[in-house]
């Protein structure tokens, strides 16, 4: 992971946070998320409030299909669960 993709990741989990959302990160001095699927994939963030859930793939230089693939079918499997990809954004 690029130090670009975490300081966005890191942004978007503060954000989140002053939202009301407890707030998982696979980053440094964060819960670390939930593993995903079969494989076991780890999101970026994964954040709950009650009765809501959100998976969120921060996207960096290179793509993993499979994995949004299987990041959107566990959001869609899941009650009350989304599903964000979020684009870094170009310089």
């Amino acid at each position: 992971m690029s130090s670009e993709h975490d300081a966005e990741v890191l942004k978007e989990a503060k954000r989140l946070k002053k939202e009301g959302w407890k707030v998982k990160a696979d980053l440094e001095g964060y819960e670390k998320p939930s593993s995903i699927g079969k494989l076991n994939r780890i999101p970026d963030i994964e954040a709950t409030k009650p009765g809501s859930r959100r998976i969120i793939e921060v996207e960096g230089k290179t793509e993993d299909p499979e994995q949004i693939r299987s990041f959107k079918q566990s959001a869609r499997m899941r009650p009350r669960t989304k599903f964000e990809l979020k684009k870094l954004k170009k310089k």
